[in-house]
């Protein structure tokens, strides 16, 4: 089953843009008259008929509303630092828009190994997963972000705030202070992980230091631990 994301619904009418376009017709070889169903990214799926097989701009009727679900409850925002190999950050984008991460923000730290990121293809792995799931909500992809914004930066989408490092071995661990149904920030740093000023400054923006693991993790393996603890917290 494929699924189409699409920015523009006019009453009945559907237009995916040259890059839904271009995969509708050069990769998938839809004719007109084929059925489709697309998502608004917001919720929502549609069943859809292809009116204009055009490899820039398709033009597809809406038959009928086939699916709605509500945004994932709680919010989860995962900050992390990019991975020195950008492939491992890309397998961590990949998964957790499949498990179903709401926000996702790169963050630029003191021991950042990868301070420079390319923001189009990373969400191109984002929507490319999101669809590859059938998850019918696109997760927030965010520009770079610099250590000390995002902590000075107050969300009220956000309860609870969380910086995951190894400072110190008797850490408590995330899954004995998150509270289900609170949404959640979490910090996620590098291989060489935050520095005590950096987890000084969190704590002093109301950011509560946890450990994810008895164990001692990757970045993209510490992001996909806190993500999936909180999910398992709220089943």
């Amino acid at each position: 089953m494929e699924l189409f994301l699409a920015k523009e619904i006019s009453g009945s009418e559907i237009l995916l843009d040259e890059e839904e376009s271009h995969h509708c017709i050069k990769v998938m070889r839809h004719k007109a008259g084929d059925e489709l169903l697309v998502t608004d990214g917001q919720g929502k799926m549609y069943s859809c008929r292809l009116e204009v097989p055009d490899k820039n701009h398709c033009m597809l009727e809406l038959i009928e509303t086939v699916k709605e679900e509500a945004e994932p409850f709680p919010f989860i925002h995962l900050a992390i630092a990019p991975t020195k190999s950008i492939d491992r950050f890309e397998w961590f984008l990949e998964k957790a828009a499949e498990i179903g991460v709401s926000e996702i923000t790169p963050i630029i730290t003191e021991r950042s190994e990868r301070d420079k990121i390319r923001h189009d293809r990373l969400y191109k792995i984002v929507l490319a997963a999101m669809k590859q799931s059938l998850r019918l909500w696109l997760p927030k992809l965010n520009s770079s972000s610099m250590f000390n914004e995002i902590v000075n930066r107050k969300s009220p989408m956000v309860n609870q705030n969380f910086i995951a490092h190894c400072q110190s071995q008797n850490l408590p661990l995330l899954k004995s202070l998150y509270q289900p149904k609170h949404s959640v920030l979490i910090l996620v740093g590098p291989e060489g992980d935050f520095t005590r000023d950096e987890v000084t400054l969190a704590e002093d923006n109301g950011f509560v230091s946890v450990s994810l693991s008895k164990a001692r993790l990757r970045t993209e393996t510490a992001g996909m631990v806190a993500l999936h603890t909180v999910q398992l917290l709220n089943d």
